[in-house]
């Protein structure tokens, strides 16, 4: 049970690391790190776009200083730069819908009184690399997210290989959570069909795993699907039936879907504080 905690802690802290230092070298990149990011830039990237990105790197700064007071200023900008023509003119329908649900989230967040800090560190890290694809479309930060989640695969294969199923079940979450992060930046970068596989293969691994009994079979040819459905969607993958949705065998098709999302990066994001608060001390 011990050994259990500690290894839900320690996939939430790293979870956390890697989540900031992605983020927050997005705000504070060396020179000649901005300037190759800045010829990935298409010659026709606009101000507004720019703008949009800027403000929402400032706003995740914020929610990182824990600042809510300006973050909430802050989310008001990001709104009006996203309400411009030229942003909107860039962006797919699909795109759209996704861009202004991250905004509203981040709203929310930090405009709750019962939203934690967490959850305003979460929705600010969505819209964050939202934006930065929009403005980076050669060499987003989402991309950076390929290794995690391929570690997260083989960390299901692992967990299943053993027959521990609960931490398969921590992992399918761990898994959702950081998919969940980039899912509007896939979606922005233009990868729709990707996504929808993608949500499938995730909400079918995740009933697995919520199954008291479930078939071993299944998770195994639920699993072989991973690696491509990831390949696909970060566009590492040149094979044509890789881009085919993820459906189930017509026997497996009985397995409960998860309905909720266990948010375990905002727990990451909290467990990292107390971390670096202890080590600092």
């Amino acid at each position: 049970m011990i050994r259990g905690q500690a290894f839900q802690i320690m996939i939430r802290i790293v979870s956390s690391v890697v989540l900031s230092m992605v983020l927050l070298l997005s705000v504070c990149v060396p020179p000649g790190v901005a300037e190759a990011r800045d010829q990935s830039k298409p010659v026709g990237n606009t101000k507004e776009i720019e703008e949009l990105d800027h403000a929402a790197a400032i706003l995740y700064r914020d929610v990182m200083d824990g600042n809510i007071e300006k973050a909430r200023a802050d989310v008001a900008e990001v709104s009006r730069w996203f309400g411009t023509g030229q942003v909107q003119a860039a962006l797919s329908v699909e795109a759209i819908h996704a861009l202004s649900g991250s905004i509203l989230e981040v709203q929310q967040a930090t405009q709750s009184v019962q939203a934690s800090p967490d959850e305003w560190v979460k929705a600010a890290a969505n819209l964050r690399l939202a934006t930065d694809a929009l403005a980076h479309p050669r060499q987003p930060l989402w991309q950076q997210y390929y290794k995690i989640l391929k570690e997260d695969v083989s960390g299901l294969n692992s967990q299943f290989a053993k027959g521990n199923m609960k931490g398969f079940k921590v992992g399918a979450a761990v898994l959702e959570d950081h998919y969940e992060t980039i899912r509007t930046a896939a979606l922005i970068h233009g990868r729709t069909s990707e996504v929808v596989r993608a949500d499938s293969w995730i909400s079918y691994v995740k009933g697995l795993g919520d199954q008291q009994n479930a078939d071993a079979s299944a998770i195994r040819g639920a699993l072989d699907q991973g690696n491509p459905t990831f390949n696909a969607l970060f566009g590492r993958e040149k094979d044509a039936t890789a881009l085919a949705p993820f459906i189930p065998r017509e026997s497996e098709r009985r397995a409960e879907l998860a309905i909720g999302m266990i948010v375990l990066l905002a727990l990451a994001y909290a467990g990292y504080r107390k971390y670096r608060a202890g080590f600092s001390g």
